[in-house]
This record gives C-alpha cells, structure tokens and sequence, in this order.
C-alpha cells in the first residue's frame, strides 16, 4: 500500500519510509528508477529544483553511470535524501 501523507502534514521520514516512496515512482515494475521515476519521487519529497536533486543522486549514487537507479543503488539515493532532511 503506497505511504500517503496530506498535504498539510510535516514529517521527518526515516529511510525506510524514503526508500518505499521511491520504490513507489518505479511505475513500470522494471526494478530501476529512471530520472523521470526519480523527479517525481522528489517532487513528492518537495524539492523545490526537483530535477537537480536527480543530478545530484545520480552522481552520488550511479556507480555504473547508466542514468538509472538500481535495488543496489537506490541504498546510496536513500541515505542522500536522509542526509539532505527530506520531509513531507
């Protein structure tokens, strides 16, 4: 059951709960987050340039530097979000 949150709630996300948002944005079930997959799940985090955020986690996260995120990655892209303070 995807994490829904109102718009009007604040609250600090553990990275459980930021990996299941992301995981969420995979939409086609491949197992990877492609940079449109990752916008949203930073649009939905609030970012305010969501498509920077995706440049900055890909470069802390893309190992192999095919512009995708994997089940492996996707680690790296969660402890970036944490550390950065998402929230919703």
């Amino acid at each position: 059951m995807p994490l829904q949150v109102p718009k009007t709630a604040h609250m600090s996300l553990n990275e459980e709960q930021l990996k299941l948002i992301f995981k969420q944005k995979d939409v086609n079930g491949d197992g990877v987050l492609d940079k449109e997959e990752l916008k949203k799940a930073f649009q939905q985090l609030g970012a305010l340039i969501p498509v920077w955020r995706v440049h900055r986690a890909l470069s802390h996260a893309d190992e192999n530097g095919d512009g995708l995120i994997s089940a492996e990655e996707l680690e790296e892209v969660v402890k970036y979000a944490h550390k950065v303070g998402y929230s919703v």
